[in-house]
């Protein structure tokens, strides 16, 4: 969220929380249209989807596995909907300035993760 408000994706407001920064992202049409594409690829239902955006952050912050220089997605740790979440977040950063890497795994062993398709 530092960076969409450094790149000026999102204006910024003081002392606001990560989720609240993150639900102003998802009305964006930059994100919109990431949404739109990704509930098509997956096979989602947006209505389904949209619950697990507003609590994203909190879930997220359960599954830390370390820092190795990408973003780790493990699909044990998230529900289809979570996940869907989650790549939307990161597609939509992908095109910005240094946008941050990442991958998804289909289970965390460190050093021996098996990664999936983006």
């Amino acid at each position: 969220m530092y960076r969409a408000r450094i790149l000026d994706k999102i204006t910024h407001i003081r002392r606001e929380k990560i989720q609240d920064t993150l639900n102003r992202l998802v009305v964006t049409n930059e994100f919109q249209k990431v949404l739109k594409a990704e509930v098509a690829q997956r096979g989602l239902e947006p209505g389904d989807v949209i619950p697990s955006l507003q609590v994203v952050y909190h879930e997220v912050s359960k599954h830390a596995h370390g820092n190795d220089g990408a973003i780790t997605l493990c699909t044990t740790d998230h529900t289809d909907n979570e996940l869907g979440a989650l790549i939307m977040f990161l597609r939509v950063q992908e095109s910005w300035d240094d946008g941050l890497k990442w991958r998804v795994v289909k289970k965390w062993e460190a050093g021996g993760e098996e990664e999936e398709e983006k």
